[in-house]
C-alpha cells in the first residue's frame, strides 16, 4: 500500500487512544498534592517527555492537508496566543539540541561530585539528592494539563501548527532563518533504545508515522 492510501487519521486516532490511557496513569501517579517525591517526579518525567514528542508527531500528521487562509499575529509554538490565558498551551515543536563544543561549562546536573572518606556532603556543600525529597509538582501538573488539552482536541492543535508554519514561511521569504519542521532531526526527545517502556513504544510508532507523512509531502512537492 502506498503512503497516499494510508488511513492517516485512523492511525493517529489509534495512537491518541493509547496516549490517553497512558496519561490517566500519569495523573494517578502524580496525585493531587502540591508536592511529589523525587522518585515519582522522575518516573513521570521519563514517560511524559516521549508522550509529548508522540503528540507533536500526531499533530503534524493531522496538519498535512489543512489549508487555512493566511493570518498575521498570534503566539509562537509554545502558545502565547489564544490558549495562554487559560493555562499553559501545548508546545508544538521539539526543543533543539544545545550543543556548543567551545563552551567550558558542564551541563547543569552533571557536575562531578567529589567526596572524602568520612564526609556525608560532597565538596562544595551540595547534599546528595534523595528519592524521598519533596519537589514542587506545579510544573509537571501544567505540562500534564497542556498534554491532556492537546489530546482532547488534536485538530485545533493542527491548526495552530499550520499557523506556525505560515509564519515561518513568511519569515523565510524575507531572508530570516526559521525552522522548517516542528520536530528535530535524528532521535526525538524522550526516545529510548534500551529498555523502552510503553510510552517509548507509542513514540516510535508516531515518529515512524510522521516521517512517512513528511516523505509523502516532500514527494508531492517534487
Amino acid at each position: 500500500m502506498r503512503d497516499w492510501d494510508w488511513d492517516w487519521d485512523g492511525m493517529a486516532e489509534a495512537n491518541r487512544g493509547k496516549l490517553l490511557r497512558l496519561l490517566v496513569g500519569l495523573l494517578g501517579l502524580l496525585g493531587s498534592g502540591p508536592m511529589v517525591k523525587r522518585v515519582v517526579w522522575r518516573k513521570i518525567l521519563a514517560r511524559l517527555v516521549p508522550m509529548e514528542s508522540a503528540v507533536r508527531r500526531l499533530i503534524f500528521v493531522l496538519a498535512r492537508d489543512l489549508d487555512l487562509p493566511p493570518a498575521r499575529g498570534g503566539g509562537g509554538p509554545g502558545g502565547k496566543g489564544g490558549g495562554a490565558a487559560r493555562g499553559m498551551a501545548f508546545v508544538l515543536v521539539d526543543r533543539m539540541r544545545a550543543v556548543d563544543p567551545a563552551s567550558p561549562h558542564c551541563p547543569r546536573g552533571r557536575e562531578p561530585r567529589v567526596s572524602f572518606l568520612g564526609e556525608d556532603v560532597p565538596r562544595g556543600g551540595v547534599p546528595e539528592p534523595s528519592d524521598d525529597d519533596l519537589l514542587d509538582a506545579a510544573a509537571l501538573r501544567r505540562r500534564l494539563d497542556a498534554l491532556e488539552k492537546a489530546l482532547a482536541n488534536l485538530p485545533a492543535q493542527a491548526r495552530r501548527l499550520v499557523r506556525w508554519q505560515q509564519r515561518n514561511a513568511r519569515a523565510r521569504a524575507t531572508g530570516r532563518w526559521r525552522r522548517v519542521h516542528p520536530f528535530r532531526a535524528g532521535r526525538p526527545p524522550g526516545y529510548r533504545e534500551r529498555r523502552p517502556g510503553e510510552a517509548h513504544g507509542v513514540l516510535a510508532d508516531c515518529h515512524d508515522l510522521a516521517i512517512r507523512c513528511l516523505a509523502m509531502l516532500e514527494q508531492g512537492r517534487a
